[in-house]
């Protein structure tokens, strides 16, 4: 085609736009609240009579705000309202572009928000510097864990608060709600346990409707009849998506050892047989086929321990639903953090018992590298393990493991013990947690710390499970879920011996300084006994799915 006739064209096209000067007609707009689960969250339906592109203006009486959630042409409009707050009256005006740029609109309709629940968490902001903050909204996992008692396996919470800690979503469930993770389509994925029994996945989309629910084995079918089973003993702890869609998940299995240790104090106790649960890094697809398995009691030294390889209680509730007798079962590496590096195909995993990151090729199912104190490890083991440089403090019982930008390894230090199996443990009064950097150099097969936060001067925390660390990548601050809080209960101490520890969780963001400013402080705390615990946090770019 000649450039002339090519400028005529595009010319008559121009002509023939400009001369669009129509705005499209909408129809009736309606706005409903679909779940009473996802209270803060509603749906907008409407038609126009030509393909049109929707943005919204929401205003709540202290703030306005505008919003485009899809970027796409549309004569049949389906748009959910997030970010209401709650007891408060919201009024969102549609604003309608056809692709010629006409504009027009609907008056606006108005929601009414519930305030939060009674047996809502308390969210205290301590902390709020939004200028030296990761833009976005925080989303967390909240379950009860009573004062004394166990993890309230009836109820939990997904909830989403904005810069000033806001509650600006939430999802309640019928159950502990562990982690969350946005998926490729813009649902959010979490983790839970029924019944105590490991474990389900759940896929919500931000409106609160259920899409799909997986489980395994060990979770009973009863109420979870459209649940998609997974042929594996369990899920626990992390998920991932792969970019290919499938999930990556930890299992488990048992094996029976003979000539096993006792003791992780004594080296010279009496061995016996012991039944072990191994983690296993498990693969499977959408419709719950197994893609691929490796099974960590192949991979890392099966006799070596670390403190709490022996601990019988984790696995309790879980063997008990898949076997006839009772099980008397120890939790060798307890596996609770895995990382998928797409750039070298390989997983990071965590094993908290081990005190050890593992790095896996997934294409040869062999380990590369391991990360952690080098007490205890023979051969092969031992010719795998990374050698300290510089300043350097290793990690101990650790969670939410992450590989950032620059290729760092970025974790949370819970730091039980501080201690290798047989050596003098750590005494509690002097405990502390961390989040903590490293760098791996895999060639020279060294690593050396580059940074860690342990709180401000005089000022060390400690959550001895759960917990996260997550670089954030605008900014290059660090959020922090100091999740597991305890704190000694004050009383009479002569009629209240046995009073329980409180407990309590906190989520903050740090700059990624020496040393680093608090820029955002949340706890959570309430009146004991009724103690709220945290797993994981993590930062969303907005509650809109940015595709």
């Amino acid at each position: 085609m000649s450039i002339a006739k090519l400028a005529i064209l595009v010319a008559l096209g121009t002509a023939v736009a400009c001369g669009d000067r129509t705005p499209p007609v909408l129809g009736e707009v309606t706005l409903a609240q679909p779940s009473e689960h996802t209270p803060l969250a509603a749906l907008l339906t409407f038609s126009t009579d030509e393909p049109g592109r929707v943005s919204l203006e929401i205003a709540d009486g202290d703030r306005t705000w505008s919003v485009t959630p899809v970027d796409d042409y549309h004569t049949d409009h389906e748009i959910p309202v997030l970010g209401l707050r709650p007891d408060r009256s919201h009024d969102v005006t549609v604003v309608v572009s056809d692709e010629a740029g006409n504009e027009s609109s609907a008056p606006p309709v108005t929601i009414r928000t519930d305030p939060l629940p009674e047996n809502f968490p308390p969210l205290d902001v301590r902390v709020s510097k939004p200028a030296a903050m990761e833009p976005g909204v925080t989303l967390f996992g909240m379950f009860r864990w009573p004062d004394g008692g166990r993890p309230d396996q009836t109820f939990g919470l997904l909830i989403a608060v904005d810069e000033a800690g806001d509650v600006v979503w939430y999802h309640r469930t019928d159950e502990a709600a562990l982690l969350a993770i946005r998926l490729q389509n813009g649902n959010l994925l979490y983790n839970t346990s029924p019944g105590g029994a490991r474990g389900a996945l759940v896929e919500i989309d931000l409106l609160g409707n259920v899409k799909h629910t997986w489980r395994s084995r060990a979770v009973s079918a009863e109420g979870l009849e459209d649940a998609i089973l997974v042929d594996v003993d369990s899920i626990h702890h992390d998920v991932l998506e792969l970019p290919s869609g499938n999930f990556a998940v930890f299992s488990s299995e048992i094996r029976t050892f003979e000539n096993y240790p006792t003791s992780d104090e004594d080296p010279a106790a009496p061995r016996g047989t012991q039944e072990v649960v191994g983690d296993i890094v498990v693969e499977f697809a959408r419709d719950g086929t197994l893609v691929n398995q490796w099974y960590l009691l192949d991979l890392v030294d099966p006799y070596r321990l670390g403190y709490g390889s022996l601990d019988t209680g984790f696995w309790r509730i879980t063997y008990q639903a898949l076997m006839e007798d009772e099980p008397d079962v120890v939790d060798w590496a307890h596996a609770n953090a895995l990382f998928y590096d797409r750039v070298e195909d390989a997983y990071l995993v965590a094993l908290r018992h081990q005190d050890a990151i593992v790095k896996l090729d997934r294409a040869t199912g062999q380990v590369d590298w391991i990360l952690g104190p080098h007490s205890g490890w023979n051969a092969p083991w031992g010719e795998l393990l990374l050698q300290p440089r510089g300043d350097m403090a290793w990690a101990y019982h650790s969670h939410g493991l992450e590989a950032t930008p620059q290729g760092t390894l970025l974790m949370y230090d819970n730091g039980n013990d501080r201690a290798s199996a047989f050596e003098a443990r750590l005494p509690g009064s002097d405990a502390f947690s961390r989040a903590v950097e490293f760098e791996v150099d895999a060639e020279a097969r060294e690593v050396r710390q580059v940074w860690s936060y342990q709180g401000s001067e005089g000022e060390p925390f400690y959550s001895s499970f759960l917990s996260d660390a997550d670089w954030l990548p605008v900014t290059g601050n660090v959020l922090i879920t100091d999740g597991a809080r305890v704190t000694e209960l004050e009383g009479d101490q002569g009629d209240n011996d046995d009073l329980p520890d409180h407990q309590w969780a906190r989520i903050l963001e740090v700059t990624h300084t020496a040393p680093a400013e608090t820029v955002f402080e949340l706890v959570i705390d309430d009146d004991p006994p009724s103690g709220w615990r945290v797993y994981r946090a993590g930062r969303l770019p907005s509650l809109y799915h940015e595709q």
